[in-house]
C-alpha cells in the first residue's frame, strides 16, 4: 500500500532557536572593559560624594554658588516646567513610566527576557542612587540660603539625585531599544537632551546641587555597563538549557491523514 498525500511537518528543525536579545548592543559589548569602565564609575561616584560630605561644610563653593544663582534667576515658565518634571519622575509616576515602557517591550518583542532586561536597565540607576545616598549622607541645600527655593523637602540626602538617575535608566534603556536601528543617534541625542534637562530642573527647583546631578549620571551609565553583559550571558545561559532539556524536532505525523482509504493502491 502506497500512501499517495501527506501533509508537511511545521514544526521547527531541531535545536532551532530564537535570535539573540539585542545583537547590535552585543556586537559593542566587551566584558571585561565594560567592567572596568563600570566599577570605576561606581567607585569614583562613591570617593567623590564622601569626599564632597568630608570637606568644608559638607559643601562645595561652586556647587553653593550655582545653586544661588539658579534661585536668584526663576521665571515663572521655567519654574513650571521643572516643577512638572518634578511629578513626572516622582516614584508614582516614574514607576508608572517604567512599566508602560517595559509592557510595551513585551507586547512588541513577545520575549519576557528582552521585558527584564529593558526593566533592569531603566531601574538599576535609580536604586544605585538610593543606596549611594545612604553611603554618602550628603544634605541637600539650606532653603534659608536660596533666594526663593521651588520645593523644600524633608529631611533627606542630596547625592546622587534620585530623579536624575531615573531618567539616566529610562534613556539608557530606549537607547538599548534603538541601537542598531536607523535612527540611533537621534534617540541618543534626545535621550541625551532629556536627561540633561532633568539634571538642570533639579538645581533649579533647589533641591540639588550640579554635582550631585552628574554623579547620577555616571553612577547611571557605570551601573549598566557593569551589569549589562553578565546578565546578557546568564540569558544566553538559559536559554541553551531551554533547548537542551525541550528540543525541538519534527511533530508527529496526523494518522488521520497517513492512511486514506480513497487515496490509496494496493
Amino acid at each position: 500500500m502506497t500512501v499517495l498525500h501527506r501533509p508537511p511537518s511545521s514544526a521547527l528543525p531541531r535545536g532551532r532557536t530564537a535570535p539573540p536579545l539585542f545583537p547590535a548592543v552585543r556586537a559593542v559589548v566587551h566584558d571585561r572593559a565594560w567592567a572596568a569602565w563600570g566599577a570605576t564609575g561606581v567607585a569614583g561616584v562613591v570617593v567623590a560624594g564622601l569626599l564632597t560630605t568630608w570637606g568644608a561644610g559638607g559643601v562645595s563653593e561652586v556647587d553653593l554658588d550655582l545653586v544661588q544663582r539658579a534661585s536668584r534667576a526663576h521665571v515663572p515658565v521655567l519654574d513650571e516646567a521643572s516643577l512638572l518634571v518634578d511629578r513626572l519622575l516622582a516614584p508614582q509616576l516614574g514607576a508608572a513610566l517604567v512599566l508602560l515602557l517595559v509592557v510595551a517591550v513585551w507586547v512588541v518583542s513577545r520575549r519576557a527576557a528582552a521585558a527584564l532586561t529593558v526593566l533592569g536597565v531603566a531601574v538599576g540607576p535609580w536604586a544605585a542612587a538610593e543606596l549611594v545616598k545612604l553611603v554618602v549622607q550628603r544634605d541637600r541645600p539650606d532653603p534659608g540660603l536660596l533666594v526663593d527655593p521651588l520645593i523644600i523637602e524633608p529631611h533627606s540626602f542630596s547625592f546622587p539625585s534620585g530623579h536624575t538617575a531615573l531618567a539616566t535608566g529610562l534613556a539608557l534603556a530606549l537607547v538599548l531599544i534603538a541601537w542598531g536601528h536607523r535612527r540611533t543617534g537621534v534617540v541618543v541625542a534626545m535621550c541625551g537632551a532629556a536627561v540633561a534637562v532633568v539634571g538642570l530642573s533639579r538645581v533649579w527647583v533647589g533641591v540639588h546641587y550640579p554635582s550631585d546631578t552628574l554623579a547620577s549620571v555616571v553612577l547611571g551609565c557605570s551601573v549598566v555597563a557593569l551589569a549589562l553583559p553578565p546578565w546578557l550571558r546568564l540569558l544566553d545561559r538559559i536559554e541553551q538549557r531551554s533547548v537542551s532539556a525541550h528540543p525541538l524536532g519534527p511533530s508527529a505525523p496526523n494518522p488521520s491523514a497517513t492512511t486514506d482509504p480513497g487515496r490509496t493502491r494496493s
